[in-house]
């Protein structure tokens, strides 16, 4: 499961740590919908941790200059959205000599804690290529949700605020918690 170049093997071993307890209920991760992006590639472990890989359509999760990944892991309650990039963040650091690092952002957004990251690494030992990531952690009540955009080029200013305003859209919510609420379901056009 290495078609992420770095991250792939960062994020299933983040994925897929085990959970002292899984509930089920109705969280929802929101993000907007990724133009022009087709699935990839789908995975679900026995302990409810899930990976999707979007990718340019066109590209493959095997061959891509750029990639949507999406995981909802079980639930970390010892862990705040940055102390999980952060495990993120040194592995990367290991990994790549040259990476560099960048904090962006980190609170709440609709009562749950997040953090966004941005790590670049100018020469993956694993494709030959540069490779330039920014992730977005959030801690649920149910999964722990992160959501990252990498290339494998720089990216251009243009491509760089899009994707980080795309980040910003992705939220978590609960339908049936009043301190997570969902947005309303748009109405049906009239007729």
């Amino acid at each position: 499961m290495m078609r992420n170049g770095i991250m792939a093997g960062l994020l299933a071993a983040a994925m897929f740590t085990p959970a002292a307890h899984a509930q089920s209920g109705a969280e929802q991760l929101l993000r907007p919908q990724a133009k022009g992006y087709v699935q990839g590639f789908e995975h679900t472990q026995p302990n409810g941790g899930r990976m999707w890989e979007y990718v340019p359509a066109g590209q493959t999760v095997q061959n891509w200059t750029e990639m949507l990944t999406v995981n909802a892991s079980p639930p970390t309650p010892q862990m705040t959205p940055r102390q999980y990039l952060a495990f993120i963040e040194h592995s990367w650091m290991k990994a790549c000599p040259g990476a560099n690092n960048h904090w962006i952002i980190e609170g709440e957004e609709n009562g749950y804690p997040f953090a966004v990251l941005q790590l670049t690494c100018p020469n993956n030992p694993q494709s030959g290529k540069p490779e330039y990531t920014w992730f977005k952690g959030i801690k649920g009540q149910e999964h722990f949700y992160v959501v990252q955009k990498a290339f494998r080029f720089e990216p251009a200013a243009a491509q760089v605020v899009q994707w980080v305003q795309y980040l910003h859209e992705v939220r978590v919510c609960n339908e049936r918690d009043a301190r997570h609420p969902c947005p309303a379901p748009a109405a049906a056009p009239r007729r």
